[in-house]
């Protein structure tokens, strides 16, 4: 009797190893994709044409990074401002910078993709304070 219950105890997990195999695994869509590349248009603060490049990161789903800079005066230092995506949707976080004079900055910028062109809005606080746009196309 034993070696009966054993025979189907062996029985059914042969016939369940195939149908858990079965499960694919689903991967994550990674939006930042949308994002990447190099990003051209007007800054609505001084209607100079701006250029970012957004990278997205394969070992990283749906993050996102770029380097700009605190501001364009003398004291000015380049920064990288790290984001996440979500759909057409772009947010770097608020995040605090110092510029090559010490003076601190807050941005925080939000975007979006409308067809093949990316809307992003910077808020920039301390020194200096504005909210630009930069309406831009790969």
């Amino acid at each position: 009797m034993n070696r009966t219950i054993l025979l189907y105890i062996i029985l059914l997990c042969v016939t369940l190893m195939p149908i858990h195999s079965c499960h694919k695994k689903i991967t994550p869509i990674n939006y930042g994709i949308k994002f990447d590349g190099i990003w051209t248009g007007i800054n609505s603060c001084d209607s100079s044409i701006q250029t970012i490049n957004i990278q997205s990161p394969l070992n990283n789903v749906n993050s996102v990074f770029y380097t700009g800079h605190t501001d364009t005066g003398f004291c000015s230092k380049s920064v990288t401002f790290y984001g996440t995506v979500n759909g057409d949707s772009i947010l770097f976080p608020a995040a605090v910078y110092e510029d090559s004079c010490g003076n601190g900055y807050t941005f925080i910028q939000y975007g979006t993709i409308y067809g093949v062109t990316l809307v992003l809005t910077r808020i920039r606080k301390g020194t200096v304070n504005d909210t630009c746009i930069l309406t831009a196309t790969k």
